[in-house]
């Protein structure tokens, strides 16, 4: 059984998990898998990383599907941020008759010169910002997904948009007008 809670404006609907039914947990899964996806390109993954990196955690989520308190969303993206800050094996060799991986295509809806500035930020400075308000994670929920306090998480993001902010003013000054 699915219980969804009464959307805000503008805010995701919250989904609560309740039963081990598997067409319930697929569509706990569908609605996070896009934020999912997101968090882990804006971690500095590629289209093709960040999708193994959301199946990886499509896996591990219905192995320990019992083991978790609370909102399917926030648990969800608590593996994704963690598997994302994994360091990838770059070592595995190719088998030589695969190709090498296509050029990245993904677009995103969201300013470049945004995107190009979060990249630029420490990771974790990156994904606080991208849960908070891409995402639109409470601050607690943000704590709770990058395994800190809620006064770190908060520190984070306000480092996070000082950064930016900087960031911003100082391409400002560079462009001509």
């Amino acid at each position: 059984m699915i219980v969804r809670a009464a959307p805000d404006a503008g805010r995701t609907p919250t989904v609560a998990l309740i039963s081990d039914e598997p067409r319930e947990f697929e569509a706990a899964f569908r609605q996070v898998s896009r934020s999912a996806f997101l968090l882990a390109r804006q971690l500095g993954r590629s289209t093709e990383e960040a999708q193994d990196i959301v199946q990886e955690a499509a896996l591990r989520g219905w192995r320990y599907r019992t083991t978790r308190k609370g909102e399917f969303r926030p648990w969800f993206l608590t593996i994704v941020y963690r598997l994302s800050c994994r360091r990838t094996p770059s070592w595995l060799p190719l088998p030589p008759h695969w190709d090498r991986p296509a050029a990245d295509t993904f677009t995103s809806s969201i300013d470049p010169q945004l995107v190009a500035a979060l990249r630029e930020l420490p990771v974790r400075q990156r994904a606080a910002l991208w849960l908070r308000y891409c995402d639109d994670m409470s601050v607690a929920d943000v704590a709770g997904i990058m395994n800190c306090s809620d006064t770190a998480a908060k520190q984070l993001l306000l480092r996070g948009r000082d950064a930016l902010r900087a960031r911003h003013k100082a391409r400002v000054k560079e462009e001509p007008t």
